[in-house]
């Protein structure tokens, strides 16, 4: 029996999908015309931009084959807030209303009385509250930030965005939530959040972004971040997604001085799994610590680059990325830490860590420094551990069962991203997504 195979051409543009006249059917969807000059301003700068190859160093570990864009439609996504009957805290995603949040996702309820300095919303309703603030955040980080084709496509083919906008000296005392639901047959759908902190604001967020079991096609998002001085977030974003839907999110990190960043990042499932972050240390003082958790439980490929940029001097970041791996589970790291010639007295470190479950799996870790001043201290490093058969057996000898030898392994070994947060909300958000995560494998895995 003769089988055909077709095979899209090398030279051939994976992006040619999304043009002009794709955009014009989607805007003519749109439930409002506000967005749609920003829209058409991020696909003119996105076919300006450099398509993405292996021979750039960002990208040379991508699997592009996985990435095929024919066939799919753009899905228009709602916003459902507090008008829904939802808490002010939180704003849902999603093609339709749902229902309600979740039971492993809910927050622990806090203090809500802290709106009066906060505006938490679509981009929509933030066009008529703060018309002003809004714009000059859509365009900052066209202006401070290189082009990434990903993120101006995402832009481009955005129904709504959640804008989180805190102001001088406020201080949140309950965690906001965004939820974002995706079920969409040969769809590609688009996320955006931006959060604005002003001087010495404080808050939390946590971003869950979940597919269903069935859900295929591509998400594409970006989390946009600006820290006025003195200001703090502590920031969980979990991804859930399925094995058959294939994602991009762009998180963009702009810290002015004095402020912080906590960032904790939980990654699972999905056809290809791409995480961009990029951090950029703009005042002196600044300083960030990144937990980021990837989980490969099947066939999941999971492409991480991470960028600490120190522009000033006096600035601190703290990165460690580390994930376990089953199944035929890839995992592909390229960290980069930068120093700039005047950035003296810098405090960065990097570090990558796999735990590789059973034999099969793929790992390809490569943390860089490019450091331009004398005065620094800067470290980076990766370690790959696998689970040799006399463990396994030594386990499996007490009646455990594999799958659950495997959630165990996986459960000891990522808890030490729990250790290193410092929000109690965050942590315990953290600690519950992870438990039911590994729960389930335990339940269904291999």
């Amino acid at each position: 029996m003769t089988v055909a195979v077709k095979v899209r051409s090398r030279d051939a543009d994976m992006f040619a999908p999304f043009n002009a006249e794709a955009l014009m059917a989607f805007v003519k969807q749109a439930s409002s015309d506000i967005l749609t000059p920003w829209r058409k301003g991020s696909l003119a700068r996105s076919l300006a931009a450099a398509a993405p190859t292996n021979k750039d160093e960002d990208f040379k570990y991508v699997n592009f084959r996985l990435l095929d864009f024919r066939g799919l439609k753009p899905e228009h996504f709602q916003i459902f807030g507090n008008d829904n009957g939802i808490p002010a805290t939180l704003q849902m995603i999603a093609s339709e209303n749902i229902a309600k949040l979740p039971e492993r996702l809910r927050l622990t309820a806090g203090n809500t009385h802290d709106e009066a300095n906060v505006f938490f919303g679509s981009f929509d309703d933030a066009a008529m509250a703060l018309p002003q603030e809004l714009a000059a955040s859509l365009d900052f980080f066209n202006s401070h930030f290189p082009p990434r084709k990903f993120a101006l496509l995402a832009h481009a083919f955005l129904s709504q965005g959640i804008f989180l906008h805190v102001g001088r000296d406020g201080d949140l005392q309950t965690p906001r939530q965004i939820y974002a639901h995706t079920d969409g047959d040969k769809t590609m759908t688009s996320l955006a959040g931006m959060v604005v902190m002003e001087d010495n604001a404080r808050a939390e967020l946590v971003w869950d972004a979940i597919a269903t079991v069935d859900a295929n096609g591509f998400q594409n998002g970006t989390l946009d971040v600006v820290l006025k001085p003195g200001s703090k977030l502590s920031l969980l974003l979990n991804q859930e997604y399925s094995e058959q839907l294939s994602s991009v999110m762009t998180l963009r990190a702009y810290l002015e001085k004095d402020s912080e960043l906590e960032l904790v990042t939980l990654n699972s499932g999905g056809k290809l799994n791409q995480m961009e972050i990029d951090l950029r240390f703009a005042g002196e003082g600044s300083k960030a610590t990144v937990s980021g958790v990837y989980v490969g439980r099947n066939a999941e490929n999971f492409n991480l680059l991470t960028h600490q940029d120190h522009r000033v001097g006096h600035c601190k970041s703290d990165l460690l990325y580390i994930g376990t791996l089953a199944g035929t589970s890839k995992s592909n790291y390229l960290g980069k830490i930068t120093i700039a010639p005047k950035a003296q007295r810098s405090d960065a470190y990097q570090k990558n860590r796999n735990l590789v479950l059973n034999k099969g799996v793929s790992v390809n870790s490569s943390p860089k420094l490019e450091i331009g001043a004398n005065d620094v201290r800067c470290s980076h490093g990766s370690t790959t551990a696998r689970i040799s058969d006399l463990e396994m057996f030594y386990l499996r000898s007490r009646g455990i069962d594999k799958a659950t030898v495997k959630m165990l392994l996986a459960d000891g070994f990522l808890r030490q991203a729990a250790e290193r947060v410092q929000s109690l909300a965050l942590k315990q958000a953290y600690e519950q997504r992870l438990s039911a995560l590994l729960s389930n494998w335990g339940k269904h895995g291999t």
